[in-house]
Parts: C-alpha cells; structure tokens; sequence
C-alpha cells in the first residue's frame, strides 16, 4: 500500500509536470517551471527510496530529496513575490538563494559528518525501505529554514492581499491553500503517521494549485499580455543590436518582413549594405538625440516604421531594439486618400478652367 501510494503520486505529479510545460506560456518567467522540477524529482525519489536495497544507495536518493525540502520553501516564496508584484533587492534575493543552498550543503554530508545525520541506517517496514536516521545539532537549520520561509510566504501573501488591489484575490487564497497544506504535510501530518512521507502529497497539491493558477497569472500582467498579442499579430517584429551595432537576434516576424537579416550571423554586422547603412544611420541619430524618430522603410509593395529604442537587460541597457511595424493598410489608405484628393483637385481645375472660359465667353458676346 505504502509503495502504490508514492507511486501513485509520483505518476500525479509528472502528469502535472507535463500539463504545466504542454500550456507553458512564453512570457512565463523561469521561476514556473522551476516549481515542476524541483517537486517531480522528489516524487521520483520517494519511489526509489521505497525500492532501495543497501545503505549507501538509500543515502545518495535522500540526498536528491533534499533538493526538494531545501529549495520548494524558497521557490515558493519567490513564485508569491512574483503574483503580489513585489520586487527585492539583489543582495536580499543572493542572501535567500545562500540560506537554503547551505542547508543542502550540510545535506551532502550525510554518511561523511555526523553533525547532520549522527548515523543513518534503513530497514523495511510495510514492504519498502525506509531511512532511520539520528539527527545532528545542525538539522535543527533545516527547520529554521522551512519555518523561516513559510512564515515569510503568508506574510507576503497577507500584505498582498490588504495592500496590492491588482493582484486578485482569487489566487492568494489558492497560494494561500498550498502554504497551509505544505503545513500540515511537514509539521501535522508526522504526528499523525510517520508510515508514509507527507511531503510527497504536499508536494503534489502545490502542482495542482499552482497548475490552476498559472493560466491566470499573465492575465493579470498587462504588458505581458500586450507583447504576447502583438507578437502572435505577426504585426510587429523586433531586432536587437549591440553598441557596436553588430546585429544580436530578431523574432521570426521581423525576418518574414526582412528576409535579408534571416540568415545573419550573430555577433556580426548586417551583411545586407542597404539596411546597414540605413540601421547605422537611424542608430547614430538617436544616440546622438537620444529621441525615436519615426522612420518609414519602403520595400517592394510594403510599407514599415520603424522606431529605434534601448535594449534592456533588467535595468541594465544592452544596446539598441528596432521596432517594426507594419504601416502597409495605413500607407495604402493614405495613397488612396492622395490620389483622391489629386483627382479632386484636377476636377476642380477643370471646372475652374470651364467657368472662366463661359465667363470669357459671355464677356465677348456683350
């Protein structure tokens, strides 16, 4: 029973994993998927573990699942901060990532230093091995770590919840679910039985939750939304260069309307001359005015405008982005509305012209 139950979870959990990357959205940040990863790696183990035959191979398998009680509270926190909108100082986020890596640290040490694990043994209780371990003085951090992120976790989700009008509400009760159960998996659940490992199915209710959520998230990120939109138009193509205008990377929109940059090396100038000098030309004005003039690139039948921007890496700026837009159906009424109004005028020409030669005319005849 106790080894279908970790199958079973694990089989959830990868069923999960899958449904999460088959409707990944390219604006997700990395931060998403990492919640899918570091849980199905546990789950996997917990089946190992359970299937173990000797101690050293027992060792090494809890060793990966403390990839998932070290990092999981962590992420977790990071995934809140990121619904509430809440950003952190660099130094404050190197210090969280430092905590919990040196926590996995002192898990390495198991089975070389007894100031984690005094010793460690396994023996087979309801058909699968289990681990049975004397904790050392410096376990007691992994506690201080887990309590520490979690508490952290509902305060953010509290402030979130009084003080972030544009985060919904709907997901910080879900968020708040997957905390409470990540709880009583690790703090409740031991007290009930020690049998079956409780964090496997906490772990499994946080992909669920999570998997429930994520498709709401971006929605309510508007500019996300906004790029994601754009770009599925194919209406609007982006290239990106260094400060030495060598030509970095374009979206598959601004290759289709520029078939030219499609095969440029990265790294390299444009091998195309007309739009070198052109680009070159564009870059040079605004680095010098620092403004986005509108440019208009007429090629074949189509018509482009073209704005020249800074490329951002964070806060960071990296180069130059051109925007590119497709001015076709706009230029194409604008021709019309010119070669109408040229037609007007050469109607009101000739109508001018025929008044003053009736006018001429009567003026004569009197």
């Amino acid at each position: 029973m106790v080894l279908a139950y970790y199958i079973i979870v694990c089989v959830l959990s990868l069923i999960s994993c899958m449904v999460f990357f088959w409707n990944k959205r390219s604006y997700y940040p990395i931060l998403y998927a990492m919640v899918f990863v570091v849980s199905i790696i546990p789950q996997f183990c917990y089946v190992l573990l359970a299937l173990a035959k000797d101690v050293g191979e027992a060792v090494t398998i809890n060793k990966f699942l403390y990839l998932g009680g070290s990092f999981l509270p962590l992420i977790g926190l990071f995934v809140v901060l990121s619904i509430c909108q809440i950003k952190i100082p660099k130094a404050v986020r190197f210090i969280m990532i430092l905590f919990p890596s040196a926590i996995y640290g002192l898990a390495l040490t198991i089975g070389h230093w007894d100031m984690y694990y005094k010793s460690v043994d396994i023996a087979q209780r309801n058909g699968v091995t289990v681990l049975v371990k004397e904790y050392g003085p410096l376990h007691a951090l992994f506690y201080v770590q887990i309590i520490f992120f979690l508490v952290a976790t509902i305060i953010v989700t509290i402030y979130g919840w009084f003080k972030k009008p544009n985060v919904s509400r709907k997901i910080l009760v879900i968020a708040s679910i997957m905390q409470v159960s990540s709880i009583f998996a690790f703090f409740i659940g031991r007290l009930i039985t020690k049998e079956i490992e409780w964090m496997a199915l906490g772990n499994l209710i946080d992909e669920i939750g999570f998997l429930i959520i994520m498709n709401h998230i971006g929605l309510y990120r508007v500019e996300d939304m906004v790029i994601s939109s754009i770009q599925n138009e194919g209406k609007v193509g982006y290239i990106a260069f260094d400060f030495n205008k060598r030509y970095l990377s374009a979206t598959d929109t601004a290759k289709k309307f520029l078939p030219e940059i499609a095969n440029n090396r990265t790294d390299t100038k444009l091998e195309n001359e007309e739009l070198r000098e052109l680009f070159g030309k564009w870059i040079d004005e605004f680095s010098i005015d620092n403004l986005s003039i509108k440019h208009v690139y007429h090629k074949d039948k189509a018509y482009y405008v073209i704005h020249v921007g800074d490329l951002y890496d964070g806060q960071d700026i990296r180069g130059y982005l051109l925007v590119i837009t497709d001015d076709t159906e706009r230029q194409g009424h604008l021709e019309d509305i010119e070669r109408y109004n040229m037609s007007l005028n050469r109607e009101l020409m000739a109508k001018a012209k025929l008044i003053k030669q009736l006018q001429d005319k009567q003026g004569s005849d009197v």
